[in-house]
């Protein structure tokens, strides 16, 4: 069964290019979830996702349809590609 009813990822650019003039991509990922934290990372751990993880935010999503429910905002490394992600969908 799945553990988060909407997974949704995006890419940022920084402002300013890096080294070697090519401007640092991090992606972010939004996850609503009635899972606890610790669940949550038990099965970022269990899909090989949470050592890419820089940050792992809680947020209340104010689902308007069923009240307020919870949900995570992930920040990943910035070596993290897009390929990596792909776990994402067995979330």
């Amino acid at each position: 069964m799945s553990l988060a009813s909407e997974v949704i990822t995006w890419q940022e650019s920084s402002p300013a290019p890096g080294p070697g003039g090519v401007a640092a991509v991090r992606f972010r990922t939004r996850v609503r979830t009635n899972a606890g934290a610790e669940r949550f990372q038990r099965r970022l751990e269990a899909l090989g996702l949470l050592p890419l993880a820089e940050r792992i935010d809680g947020s209340a999503t104010h689902w308007h349809w069923s009240g307020t429910g919870q949900g995570y905002e992930i920040l990943w490394r910035d070596t993290t590609t897009v390929l990596d992600l792909l776990p994402l969908a067995r979330l």
